[in-house]
């Protein structure tokens, strides 16, 4: 072996060894950033515990035309998570993510009426949410079709008016609903329609920006708008003193000479 080739050997050998000692520095701190995102736990997702109806638990719902009664017991005796609040939800398929948000109500509650939209047969559900992200859900339970139909049925969007009319720059929000004690009346918007579940029990559609909360039952509000050129869509959520929720929308900002 002439010296050239003893030369170029011993270059290779160093080039390799540099290569393995880079390579054993920078697997470490991989090792440890993976290590390390192992510890980080996200937040736990609501359990939802679904409560058997029996001679203890028991949810009924019965219908008088535009109008439902229901009435429930939920035994939570012994268990760690009470109930901090009550939401009945409804759908008009039996598919609870086409359901709607019909009422938030006290723990000690026991019965609701809810008033319906028209003379279809719907499914409602009652949860109880706990202290530490737990649901206690009974249902579904069914109302039949109002054979009788539906032409003595209020109309909702009579009793609750709203009108959104838009520029380049802002949109005119303006309401007027009946006299009534409201707990909150929140509104939200989305550059894009909300087809499932439209209210989160946050009181926002998922996916959309709350613009104001408010007590007032007739009002208008101005919402400036950052893009001009996107098409916006609302969404009011009403809830009364009595825990009664009234949902509106979507309701697309028009231009006024449309």
């Amino acid at each position: 072996m002439n010296i050239t080739t003893k030369k170029l050997l011993i270059i290779i050998t160093a080039l390799l060894a540099g290569a393995a000692f880079m390579s054993s520095c920078t697997k470490e701190p991989g090792v440890k950033a993976k290590a390390a995102s192992k510890g980080k736990k996200s937040p736990p997702a609501s359990k939802i515990t679904h409560v058997t109806a029996d001679t203890t638990n028991t949810i009924a719902a019965i219908r008088n035309g535009q109008y439902v009664k229901l009435s429930w017991h939920v035994d939570l005796a012994g268990d760690k998570d009470k109930a901090r609040q009550i939401e009945i939800i409804r759908s008009p398929t039996g598919k609870k993510d086409q359901a709607t948000l019909v009422a938030r109500l006290n723990p000690a509650t026991t019965m609701h009426t809810d008033c319906l939209p028209d003379r279809n047969a719907y499914w409602y559900w009652v949860q109880l949410l706990g202290k530490n992200n737990e649901i206690h859900e009974i249902g579904p339970v069914r109302v039949d079709m109002d054979n009788a139909g539906s032409a003595g049925y209020i109309k909702l969007e009579d009793k609750y008016r709203i009108s959104i009319t838009r520029t380049d720059e802002a949109v005119t929000l303006k309401w007027d609903f009946p006299k009534d004690d409201y707990d909150v009346i929140a509104i939200s918007r989305a550059s894009h329609i909300i087809s499932s579940r439209p209210f989160t029990r946050a009181g926002n559609p998922g996916k959309a920006t709350s613009v104001v909360k408010t007590l007032e039952g007739t009002s208008k509000y101005t919402d400036l708008l950052a893009n001009p050129n996107a098409d916006y869509w609302y969404w009011f959520q009403i809830t009364l003193k009595s825990g009664a929720i009234v949902e509106r929308g979507p309701i697309k900002a028009e231009y006024v000479n449309q």
